[in-house]
């Protein structure tokens, strides 16, 4: 889980300051430092010189930077007069050159997401649930009952979009809130259109306790075989054998399979199947680590996963790309309108390190990478002095005046800046540690 959270969020970082880099060196200002990691009190891992720029690794993982020729004051640098250098000083730019420099690294973290996300679809294929087939249902957990969700649901739309993505029906695309399901319930041999509004409290209380507390997909599976004492003596196996009750309670779906299992852990285990026709029970039989002797195969017989071609698997990519940044920004106005605390609404590193899980799954660790670079890229546009956003403000506020900002007056807003974004990560910090106890 560390190594996962170390190397995606290096990898961002490094792309983000990539981004600043580029655009810096194609405008001709002078860079001085490229860093992952910050080299505090002049301590590093690693550093080399190339063309005037100093490359290198710190030992504090709180980010990167990239450090031009007057960036932090438009008067001389600590290191002497640069007067040679004038015109490849940040500050001696023009202001449409600066604001570029400063939106390179967003825009570099938006692409990020938009390239991995098509390769996502590029390499996984693009499943989708046919919503209106029998084998598709859901399981609401408490949070779905509590939003009005019952077993057996088909959700046949979100906010009016009828084509389900698999990957979204089970993301953060729920997690927006004022979410408008559009659900088919069965009443007999009635069948009920229903729109049912989530609130957004709700839809946060998903986002801290899981998606599987909302509701869960009840896939088909079939029996791959059934152990029982008696057929162990022999080695023989009912098998692909429906299961159909436990201990007497029907079973419809593994998920539920699974629920009664548990619930039924202390107790002896007969399962109602149907074998040869006819329907007879058999006792299960329990291992010395208290495991059944049966094993399952499961196949969700509503999901169809399609090849795409790269331009289809590009076109998905971008589309996943602006419903994260819309996603992002309903969250961000949720906060300012007081209808999510913002202490449910931070996540810091220790609670983001938790997301990656404890063993390597390529699929959510590039999917996770792809939403945290979004949520980077959003972050660095709130006008806060240290971040992108303050930078770009206080450069627009040059270019409306006409004339460059004070040295004593930058110097005290970058200061300013850092404290307040100092202030931010303690409290993450705490909100994480605090969520964790």
């Amino acid at each position: 889980m560390t190594l996962q959270f170390l190397a995606g969020m290096s990898l961002l970082v490094l792309v983000h300051e990539l981004g600043h880099f580029l655009a810096a060196k194609a405008f001709g200002i002078r860079v001085r430092k490229f860093y992952l990691f910050f080299d505090a009190w002049g301590f590093r891992l690693f550093k080399f010189h190339f063309k005037g720029t100093e490359y290198g690794i710190g030992w504090l993982p709180l980010g990167g930077y990239v450090k031009m020729a007057g960036m932090l004051s438009n008067r001389d640098d600590e290191e002497g007069n640069e007067g040679s250098f004038a015109h490849r000083r940040y500050h001696n730019k023009p202001v449409w050159q600066r604001v570029i420099v400063m939106l390179s690294g967003i825009l570099m973290n938006l692409i990020l997401a938009a390239v991995i996300y098509s390769g996502l679809t590029l390499h996984y294929g693009k499943g989708y649930v046919t919503t209106l087939k029998d084998g598709y249902r859901i399981i609401p957990g408490q949070l779905g009952k509590e939003a009005g969700l019952k077993p057996g649901d088909q959700i046949v739309a979100f906010d009016q979009d009828s084509l389900l993505d698999v990957d979204e029906l089970t993301s953060t695309r729920l997690m927006r809130g004022k979410t408008l399901l559009s659900v088919i319930r069965s009443n007999g041999r009635e069948r009920v259109h229903l729109h049912i509004h989530v609130s957004p409290k709700i839809m946060q209380s998903v986002a801290d306790k899981g998606l599987t507390q909302f509701f869960t997909l009840n896939a088909g599976y079939k029996m791959d075989s059934i152990y029982t004492n008696v057929d162990l003596r022999g080695k023989k196996l009912f098998q692909k054998e429906p299961v159909i009750a436990l201990n007497g309670d029907s079973v419809h779906s593994y998920e539920e399979f699974l629920v009664k299992l548990h619930k039924n852990k202390t107790k002896e285990l007969m399962l109602t199947i149907v074998h040869d026709g006819k329907t007879r029970q058999v006792k299960a039989h329990r291992e010395k680590d208290g495991d059944i002797g049966f094993s399952m195969t499961t196949a969700f017989s509503g999901k169809v996963n399609d090849p795409v071609s790269v331009s289809d698997a590009a076109g998905n990519g971008a589309k996943r790309t602006m419903t994260a940044i819309a996603n992002n920004a309903r969250g961000f106005t949720q906060i300012l309108k007081g209808e999510v605390p913002l202490k449910e609404a931070l996540n810091g590193p220790v609670r983001i390190a938790t997301m990656f899980g404890d063993h390597l799954d390529w699929k959510r660790f590039w999917g996770l990478i792809a939403l945290l670079s979004i949520g980077i890229a959003f972050i660095n546009l709130l006008p806060i002095p240290s971040l992108d956003g303050g930078q770009v403000l206080m450069v627009a506020i040059e270019g409306i005046r006409g004339k460059p900002t004070k040295p004593e007056t930058l110097e005290m807003v970058q200061v300013t800046g850092f404290f307040l974004l100092m202030g931010i990560l303690a409290f993450v910090f705490y909100n994480d540690i605090r969520s964790l106890i």
